[in-house]
């Protein structure tokens, strides 16, 4: 029922898809019809606003209290980290440059140098 009053039939979509942020992938809305920019962690969500699910992002209602929307949370409500725009999960390995290696811990993150400082 929500399906058939959010939706409308045939879809009315922008010419131009949106430009999104770094790290927000372009999507289908809920309704699956047009191109939208993905939710990241902890942005508001709704049926027509979805997550990135790329990033295993659901929108989770259960800390909002009723009627007032939702954020995007991880699937299984476990911590991580968002660096440059982009989702690690906990114990994740990444490296945002060819200079450090990081990793994702508890909603935080340590990283240490791959490269040897150059003293001269």
């Amino acid at each position: 029922q929500v399906c058939a009053q959010l939706c409308r039939r045939p879809c009315y979509c922008p010419w131009v898809p949106p430009r999104c942020p770094r790290g927000s992938p372009l999507v289908l809305d809920g309704c699956g019809c047009c191109k939208i920019c993905a939710r990241r962690l902890g942005e508001p969500c709704d049926f027509l606003h979805v997550c990135d699910q790329s990033q295993g992002l659901i929108c989770d209602y259960s800390a909002a209290p009723a009627g007032t929307g939702a954020t995007c949370n991880f699937e299984d409500g476990e911590e991580g980290c968002e660096v440059n725009g982009r989702v690690y999960r906990d114990g994740e390995v990444f490296q945002p440059s060819c200079k450090l290696q990081c990793r994702c811990l508890d909603g935080g993150f340590t990283c240490i140098p791959l490269c040897q400082e150059d003293v001269r």
